[in-house]
């Protein structure tokens, strides 16, 4: 294999194969990443300013993501920042005729309540089903129509694995999978996100979500801990470890560029095997 104009070049038997870089570029492009300022969404949001599509990240919090935009201006120019609640639908409105037409919306702000089920309150229920279900819904309906009228646009929800199965409680010692309303949440956004594709795929918007298992980030790092939860999520991974952050870059980078002009309405797993036992 060779580098030649930019392109892979692959010689098979059957003839030559190219997959142009190119595909993979989004200069020019607007992204919105909500939940873009920490986390894995932080991964994202580099993802996508590699590549070369300028990025507003969205939080509630303005003092963080402000901070966020100022200690990487140097490196990343394109990046900005607009406070909104996205569980609230008038800031949602607000935070749209803010930001303007966007090519691509990454929906990656989550949050999980652990609670026996049998214990759970309405009120954390609909909490959780309105930052992961709800809002990804409002957006969607505001951006994807400006996207199909222009005939192109990329929607990638961050969904998870408990979106496709439910927790082994067993891998958690003394933690347990109590997440009804989670895994709810996760599983109705896949739900979403196939008909969005349905919608949006005669205009050339593709929706997709990604999949991600067991992940270091700051939330997970506090939840795993060195010790016995740690050794067991990783025991029952096949690769025998968590994930990095920046191995889910090149799953949304693909989602979101010219390269996956025929995928969509798909669930895309980042589990290092975890969902094939």
């Amino acid at each position: 294999m060779r580098i030649e104009s930019q392109a892979f070049i692959r010689v098979f038997s059957g003839g030559v194969t190219m997959v142009n870089l190119p595909d993979f570029d989004l200069t020019g492009r607007k992204a919105l990443v909500t939940g873009g300022g920490d986390g894995l969404g932080i991964e994202f949001t580099e993802a996508l300013l590699d590549a070369g599509a300028s990025v507003v990240i969205s939080s509630r919090r303005k003092e963080f993501i402000d901070s966020v935009v100022k200690e990487r201006s140097k490196k990343y120019p394109l990046l900005s920042a607009i406070a909104c609640d996205v569980t609230d639908l008038k800031d949602v409105n607000r935070l749209v005729k803010e930001i303007g037409d966007i090519d691509i919306l990454v929906n990656s702000a989550g949050l999980s309540h652990r609670q026996p089920w049998a214990e759970e309150q309405s009120e954390d229920w609909r909490r959780i089903m309105v930052l992961n279900l709800e809002s990804p819904h409002w957006l969607a309906q505001k951006f994807m129509p400006g996207m199909m009228e222009r005939g192109w646009g990329r929607v990638v929800n961050i969904s998870s694995i408990c979106g496709i199965q439910v927790g082994d409680p067993r891998l958690l010692p003394g933690l347990g999978n109590d997440m009804p309303s989670y895994y709810a949440s996760k599983h109705a956004l896949l739900g979403l996100t196939k008909f969005l594709a349905a919608t949006g795929g005669e205009h050339g918007v593709t929706v997709n979500a990604i999949c991600p298992g067991p992940f270091f980030s700051p939330a997970n790092s506090i939840a795993f801990g060195p010790g016995p939860i740690l050794d067991a999520v990783s025991g029952a991974i096949p690769m025998r470890r968590i994930g990095q952050p920046g191995e889910l870059r090149t799953a949304l980078l693909f989602l979101t560029s010219p390269a996956s002009s025929f995928v969509t309405g798909q669930a895309i797993v980042v589990d290092g095997g975890t969902t094939i036992w």
